[in-house]
């Protein structure tokens, strides 16, 4: 008999023993709130938070991008934010699935996952790849499939980088794989699937190739927004 199975399972989020992944207080704290509506002092793309009275945020303001909006399941510095390094850094995979049962509804309209692929130290560093694992969980949850369509070339890791640094290092970065290009032309719509987006750079490069590819149209979902 496996001895860890004898031991009472505690909660990610604080430690007390439950049964669940997450008890009640911290599942009410992490849960992932729906989008905020268009016109309630958010912006229509990003959903960030308005700070004036313009149609967009200022980001969004300087450029266009390439999909119609991005969908956060977590504000990267709100509560949720804590269970998001956990998962990233801590090794906490299983709260993919926790994840991609919130998600899965809100991927509408349906169509394949791609991933962001990951810098190959990171992936040899963490011994696994965190957006892959949430596009399969959420793949699971809304009957879809993930195409790994793209690849990641050696290249700086964004977080070191200026703003107009990510964008053109995200251009140098990302390249289509040849497996799935018969795949991709014509195919109405593409979910591009991504931990954290930032600055939109990684999100508008993938976003690009996925288009130039033949893609009706891609939408872009990740887990946290910064």
């Amino acid at each position: 008999m496996d001895l860890l199975s004898l031991l009472p399972r505690r909660c990610l989020g604080c430690g007390v023993p439950t049964q669940a992944r997450l008890c009640r207080a911290c599942l009410a704290r992490f849960q992932p709130t729906s989008a905020p509506d268009q016109g309630l002092g958010h912006c229509p793309i990003c959903h960030q938070v308005l700070l004036a009275e313009a149609g967009r945020c200022v980001d969004c303001s300087i450029r266009e991008w390439s999909f119609p909006e991005v969908d956060g399941l977590l504000g990267y510095q709100e509560p949720g934010g804590e269970l998001l390094r956990l998962y990233k850094f801590g090794g906490q995979a299983v709260l993919a699935d926790f994840w991609a049962l919130a998600a899965a509804s809100r991927l509408s309209p349906s169509g394949p996952l791609v991933p962001v692929p990951p810098l190959r130290r990171n992936l040899w560093k963490r011994g696994w790849d965190p957006v892959a694992t949430f596009s399969r969980a959420l793949g699971r949850a809304a009957g879809v499939p993930v195409w790994r369509a793209l690849i990641r070339r050696p290249s700086a890791s964004q977080k070191t980088l200026t703003r107009a640094g990510r964008l053109e290092n995200a251009k140098r970065a990302y390249a289509l794989s040849g497996f799935l290009r018969k795949d991709l032309k014509g195919t109405p719509t593409v979910w591009l699937i991504d931990d954290v987006v930032t600055t939109g750079a990684t999100v508008e490069a993938c976003s690009r190739l996925l288009l130039d590819a033949g893609v009706k149209e891609v939408r872009v979902f990740c887990l946290g927004l910064h």
